[in-house]
Formats: C-alpha cells, structure tokens, sequence
C-alpha cells in the first residue's frame, strides 16, 4: 500500500529537495450553481490525505486562465462541499520555473482552477519558506494551523 511517507521517501530518493513555500489560505469553494465543482471534495489534513488535490493557481496581475501548480497539502475540515470556506496550505511545485509565487504577499487574492474552471477563490494569510518534497516535520508545523479553531 502507498503511504504519504512511502511516497515521500520515494520522492526524496529520486528528486534532490528545491525551496519553495507554503501558503496559508482561506479558501471559498465556489457554488455549483455559480460554475464550481459538482461534487463534495474528500479529504482533510490527515497524512493519508496530504497533497492528495492538485489543483491549478491563477496568482496576482495574471489574465484570467494562467495558471501554475500549487498541490494542497491539507484542509481545515473533511469533505467540503461546493460553496463551502475552508483553510488551506497550497505548496508550489514549479516555484523555480514561475518566479512569481515568490512575489505573491498576505493579503493577495489566489483564483483555484481545476482544468479551465475557477472552482475556488482564495486569500493569503501567511507564507513560509519550506522545501519540495516536503518532510514530515513542516507537515506537521503547517498543519497544526489547518486544526485550530474552523473559519
């Protein structure tokens, strides 16, 4: 059976670890009726969850479309239905190849796709320096967040 732990030990032995970032959000999963995902995403922050959704990130100042990778590696609660507010940490795993992830701040407005639909839209709360893959440690650290007190 793979584990997050198997499949991060299986990473970290073919890929040399990069700097990248974790991002705190608030996340509002857009309505159904207003475009968004017809179903309930499962999930959560367990570690049998952790990156499991890979959405798309349209960041600040980009037309409408553009988009780069940022998996999730958690949600503040399980099985988040259209329409509903979560906290979330998105990491980016192209961060060298898109240099403008180290510009995104606080406060800055993410759009979250899946394909070519805006199915989330999101506001930073913090950022910090973390690497690609990600060890147990900061996913541990980051994910104390997603378990204080619910938005």
């Amino acid at each position: 059976m793979v584990t997050p732990d198997s499949l991060g030990a299986f990473y970290a032995a073919i890929m040399s670890s990069t700097s990248t970032l974790a991002i705190g959000i608030d996340l509002h999963f857009v309505s159904t009726a207003d475009g968004g995902r017809s179903r309930v995403l499962l999930g959560g922050n367990a570690p049998d969850h952790r990156f499991e959704y890979r959405p798309n990130w349209g960041l600040p100042g980009w037309a409408d479309g553009e988009q780069s990778g940022g998996p999730v590696l958690g949600f503040s609660h399980t099985n988040i239905s259209p329409g509903e507010d979560v906290r979330a940490i998105l990491v980016p795993v192209f961060i060298e190849n898109t240099s403008e992830w180290r510009d995104v701040r606080v406060g800055d407005k993410l759009r979250m796709y899946e394909g070519a639909r805006i199915c989330g839209r999101a506001i930073i709360r913090w950022i910090e320096p973390t690497t690609w893959p990600m060890g147990n440690e900061d996913q541990g650290r980051f994910t104390e967040w997603l378990i204080a007190e619910d938005i």
